[in-house]
Parts: C-alpha cells; sequence; structure tokens
C-alpha cells in the first residue's frame, strides 16, 4: 500500500475573498504564494489565493457567476462558507489511485498534470465524503524524483473546477462510495441510552 505522506493543504470556500486574504494575510501570518484570478469556464469561474505558513498551506476561493452559478458560491448555499476539501500528500498518485478505486472509491475525473515553475505537479479529487456534504478530498503528488511542486498550476486547478462543473451542470451527485445503509457497519438497531441515577 503506497502512504500519504501528509496533508498538503486545506481549501476553503468564501464569500468574500479580499477579506479572508486580509485574515490570514495580516493577521494570522501566513504569507500569500500563488493568487489566480478567473479560474474556470465561460460559465462560471472563481478567484483563488493559496497562503503558507510553515507547512501549513490554505487555499481560499471565491465563486464568480457567470452564464451559470459558480460552485463555489453554490457550496456556500447549500453549506455555508467553510472547508470545501482536505489534501493528502502521496507519493505515488495513480498507485493510490488503483488502492482507492479497487475499493469502491469514485473520482469527478481523471488525475491532471503540470509544472509549477519548481517541478511536477498531479492533483485528482474524490466525490464528496458523505450524503449531504460537499466536503471531498483531493490527492496530490508534488515529489517526482528530484523535483517537488510548490505551489498550484492554474491549468491543473482549471481542469478540477471543470470536472467539478460538469456534474453540477449535469444534476450529477455522487459520493465517493455508493452508500447502502444495510450493508454500512454502525447501522444496526442502536439501544436508547439509560439515564444515569
Amino acid at each position: 500500500m503506497e502512504q500519504t505522506t501528509g496533508f498538503d493543504h486545506v481549501t476553503f470556500c468564501v464569500d468574500n475573498l479580499e477579506a479572508a486574504e486580509f485574515l490570514f494575510a495580516k493577521i494570522l501570518g501566513f504569507e500569500v504564494i500563488w493568487a489566480a484570478k478567473d479560474v474556470g469556464s465561460d460559465t462560471s469561474s472563481m478567484d483563488t489565493v493559496v497562503v503558507q505558513r510553515g507547512a501549513a498551506k490554505i487555499a481560499l476561493m471565491q465563486g464568480r457567476d457567470k452564464a451559470g452559478k459558480s460552485q463555489i458560491n453554490e457550496f456556500i448555499e447549500k453549506y455555508g462558507q467553510g472547508v470545501q476539501h482536505v489534501a493528502f500528500a502521496v507519493d505515488n498518485i495513480e498507485a493510490v489511485c488503483r488502492e482507492w478505486e479497487a475499493h469502491g472509491v469514485k473520482f469527478s475525473g481523471p488525475v491532471k498534470e503540470g509544472r509549477d515553475g519548481f517541478g511536477p505537479l498531479k492533483q485528482r479529487f474524490t466525490y464528496p465524503l458523505f450524503p449531504n456534504s460537499g466536503l471531498f478530498i483531493e490527492l496530490i503528488q508534488r515529489q517526482h524524483g528530484e523535483e517537488a511542486a510548490r505551489t498550484f498550476v492554474r491549468s491543473t486547478v482549471e481542469s478540477l473546477y471543470k470536472d467539478i462543473e460538469r456534474d453540477q451542470t449535469s444534476g450529477v451527485e455522487k459520493t465517493i462510495i455508493d452508500y447502502d445503509p444495510s450493508s454500512m457497519p454502525g447501522q444496526e438497531q442502536r439501544k436508547p441510552l439509560k439515564k444515569a441515577s
């Protein structure tokens, strides 16, 4: 089994990117390491800022509605501002994907590849973890031999965005696995707790 090496970053959906950037960069002491505007498609897009303090990386995203509603704005309407996904750093993204898919894990699209100026970058999104939840997982591989990506790549971020937008516009609602309540652990009849005397 390939190992997850740790958390790479956490991504927040926000409705005021300027205020969120101010909070992290001016008050919490993070440094802006990457930013991009209008990432997406002709239908909708987002603006994003990535901040870092030590090993902690936070991606902040604000939606831009165009012909359609941005998935970021839709996320905020459904779940409120907050964490959209967590990214796990892995040594071999293809091997982890194969392992997870063998256990029934579903991804929203194929592995995306690019270079950030420091090294190759590979990323892939799962579908949301739970029914009626927007939270999903990203797998990210930054280390490739001696090279290691440090930031992000607009083309891969845009491609990941379009995978979610495709499902959003076609009404697809999936989860990371097929939940069958009758076969899930912990679904047996629970006994009511007794009051302490």
